[in-house]
């Protein structure tokens, strides 16, 4: 079962979570397991205007959430805590300033609704294109 650790709010407004599903898997050895959350709501200011809003909306629901998990095998019980503050903090020095900036709602949004859009195509049977 997975909990939550930590919480970092953003200056742009989103909070980046950190949840723990460490479980153990034989004798003293743990895989560590650190889900990394970030959720942005699809407000209107995301969008170039309110059509757009809401076709992504409707194909993506009413946020989307960047999802990374960072996963150590092999952990001794008396490392685990160690081990845990230590993918916080790397993600806090190397990924932090990223989530952090202006631009990065408008990105995930953007990166989300491509996916979206590219999965529902993939499905059009040959010769329906244009």
């Amino acid at each position: 079962m997975q909990k939550l650790i930590r919480e970092i709010p953003l200056s742009n407004g989103l909070t980046v979570r950190f949840f723990d599903a460490t479980r153990r898997y034989f004798g003293d050895y743990h895989q560590v397991r650190i889900q990394i959350c970030c959720e942005v709501p699809l407000t209107p200011d995301l969008f170039p205007d309110e059509e757009s809003h809401q076709a992504a909306r409707k194909l993506l629901g009413g946020s989307v959430v960047y999802k990374k998990e960072i996963e150590h095998q092999g952990v001794p019980t008396l490392s685990i805590d160690q081990t845990v503050e230590r993918v916080v903090a790397d993600f806090a020095a190397h990924s932090l300033g990223y989530f952090n900036t202006p631009a990065f709602p408008k990105k995930l949004v953007q990166s989300e609704l491509t996916r979206a859009g590219g999965r529902r195509s993939a499905f059009v049977p040959r010769g329906m294109h244009g």
